[in-house]
């Protein structure tokens, strides 16, 4: 069995977003442009990592994983804790993991029933979720009985999404880009499209063309090394308004540095703009790293983060600038900048 501490950064990362900032499958897809069964993927590999062998079918595993990090539907969730109400084994798998999971999690985790559980349900199906009762050759057992607990708690816990207010980066950049840097390894998509249509997080090389990571595995040899944060940046205006603001943080997972960068009051993002983040050395000397995706709405929210390119030691400035073009040769207006020393 592996520890949280062991576990890859991409994992580790989405059980922190889940457990810790409340995030979905779906906003923690959003937020990194992949695919939401890449999410999942993670958060069913961390499991089978950390957990211990077991006969409990992989699908019914699956639904315990999700029903743990409060990611089911109410009626669905009721479901899975009927189910475990009269399993003993995948019970038992459910509460090892809910033990291993309890010192990340920052509100108490979903309620593991008591085998008495399902009698004061008497209108729930006997049979709610299709699936072998117990596992083939599975103990009948029931190690660490729980009290019986007649009312359960809501089976759902997950709430809202974070909130970034006055351009304050907060813990969770570190946490995205740990994702971000574990799965840096994705296609370039070319797109003729305009940049708002077309927009990514920054690119990890120095194409201009967007980037972004369907990987659903961690890459072999990942270091599991803590993200740390190496450098902070101000990010202001060059006309000098105290709007809008932002700040930057650099941040380095083993060999691989990525950057941060969250803004407030920046203006809403039209149909045919977006926002771009580059490394400049001013005149000609410029590097764009990406667009920045989600787009800015009317809230004035600006938050990206992506992966560094090796020589990124060479620029002096970060620039996040408006672009009409999805091909930018230079930088566009400049929104904010800030002084980037990482030597």
């Amino acid at each position: 069995m592996a520890t949280l501490e062991s576990l890859p950064p991409d994992q580790r990362a989405v059980l922190q977003l889940v457990l810790q900032r409340g995030r979905t499958y779906d906003q923690i897809a959003a937020m990194l442009s992949i695919d939401r069964a890449a999410v999942r993927d993670r958060a069913l590999a961390a499991f089978d990592a950390i957990g211990p062998q077991t006969r409990v079918p992989p699908e019914r595993r699956a639904l315990i994983t999700d029903y743990l990090l409060g990611q089911l539907p109410p009626a669905v969730a009721d479901q899975v804790y009927e189910r475990l109400a009269g399993s003993p084994s995948e019970r038992a798998w459910a509460r090892i993991m809910s033990s291993e999971l309890a010192p990340l999690a920052k509100d108490q985790l979903p309620e593991i029933p008591s085998a008495a559980a399902r009698q004061t349900t008497p209108s729930a199906p006997a049979e709610p979720v299709s699936a072998p009762a117990v596992a083939a050759g599975a103990p009948d057992d029931d190690p660490g009985r729980e009290p019986e607990s007649p009312e359960r708690p809501p089976s759902s816990r997950r709430g809202g999404a974070v909130v970034i207010a006055g351009g304050a980066i907060v813990a969770i950049a570190i946490i995205v880009v740990a994702i971000i840097i574990a799965t840096s390894g994705g296609s370039n998509n070319s797109s003729s499209t305009p940049p708002a249509a077309a927009a990514t997080t920054p690119a990890t090389t120095g194409s201009t063309t967007p980037t972004t990571s369907t990987s659903t595995t961690p890459a072999t040899g990942t270091s599991t090394t803590a993200t740390q944060v190496v450098a902070q940046l101000t990010l202001t205006t060059p006309n000098g308004a105290k709007t809008p603001t932002g700040r930057a943080e650099i941040v380095k997972d083993g060999a691989q540095e990525g950057i941060v960068i969250v803004g407030a009051g920046v203006p809403a993002n039209t149909k045919h703009n977006a926002y771009a983040v580059w490394l400049s050395n001013g005149g000609s000397q410029n590097h764009l790293l990406g667009f920045v995706n989600p787009a800015v709405k009317s809230d004035g929210k600006l938050q990206t983060a992506g992966v560094l390119p090796a020589n990124a030691a060479s620029y002096k400035e970060v620039l996040v600038t408006v672009e009409t073009q999805p091909k930018p040769k230079a930088p566009g207006t400049i929104v904010l900048q800030g002084a980037l020393s990482l030597k």
